[in-house]
């Protein structure tokens, strides 16, 4: 009978060490647990001026260069809850890439709106001629040249491409180094005069081409005259193509 105790006694010993140590060990284990980190109390300003200037930079990349952004930044008197959710940037001028411009951060939880003046400087491309263009002069290749301007220099209307300048024609003289604008322009000649041109003469759905010589430049969609190298006659016909009339 005392032995049948004392084992009982050793392990209720046991028992009541290995729980003790358990304890122990989850305690040490619960300290050497790293704590939360606590939710601050106000939305950083910094960050919402971080994403605003990025929303920025994204809008006007490849459009704006050497480009300089200043915010007016939010007082930091201003105390924001912060911000559970996605802080939503939103723009209601985004085809505006350059001066003055107002941005608003918005949180959906808790729900609040602010609104941050942006200013962007820079410069812009823009095609500038070479050297004087005299009026109704046809524009070459080396008349023009694309050229980086800051961007209030730029008038509007300005080209930008100079692939689309060559070819069409100075509605009046264009001095050097000046910015290029489509009011500036006509269209380009698609027949020159004394050039060879096709004639497309229509009977039915029969479609007849003859070769004639242009007495006159013209564009697109302009009546001319020309001779025809066959019958040495003088018709009229419209431009139709490049190097081609269509007589009626």
């Amino acid at each position: 009978m005392k032995k049948t105790i004392s084992l009982i006694t050793i392990f209720t010993l046991m028992n009541i060490f290995a729980f003790t140590s358990l304890s122990a060990n989850s305690e040490t284990l619960a300290q050497n647990l790293p704590s939360k980190p606590a939710e601050p109390a106000y939305q950083s300003l910094d960050e919402i001026h971080q994403l605003v200037t990025n929303h920025v930079k994204q809008k006007i990349d490849q459009k704006i260069f050497d480009a300089s952004i200043t915010l007016r930044k939010l007082s930091p008197e201003i105390k924001l809850s912060h911000c559970k959710s996605t802080i939503q940037i939103e723009d209601n001028n985004l085809d505006s890439i350059a001066g003055r411009m107002t941005i608003s951060a918005r949180c959906l939880q808790p729900k609040w709106r602010v609104f941050i003046p942006v200013t962007v400087d820079g410069k812009q491309y823009a095609v500038i001629s070479t050297k004087g263009i005299l009026r109704k002069a046809v524009i070459k290749t080396e008349d023009v040249k694309q050229v980086l301007v800051n961007y209030r220099k730029i008038p509007s209307g300005s080209i930008i491409d100079p692939s689309t300048v060559v070819g069409m024609r100075a509605k009046k003289p264009i001095p050097p180094n000046q910015i290029l604008k489509i009011r500036d322009l006509q269209p380009p000649y698609w027949v020159f005069k004394n050039q060879q041109v096709t004639i497309i003469t229509r009977i039915g759905e029969i479609e007849v081409k003859t070769n004639g010589t242009a007495l006159k430049s013209g564009v697109v969609d302009e009546q001319v005259p020309i001779q025809n190298s066959s019958s040495q006659k003088i018709i009229k016909g419209i431009v139709i193509a490049p190097n081609t009339v269509l007589v009626p």
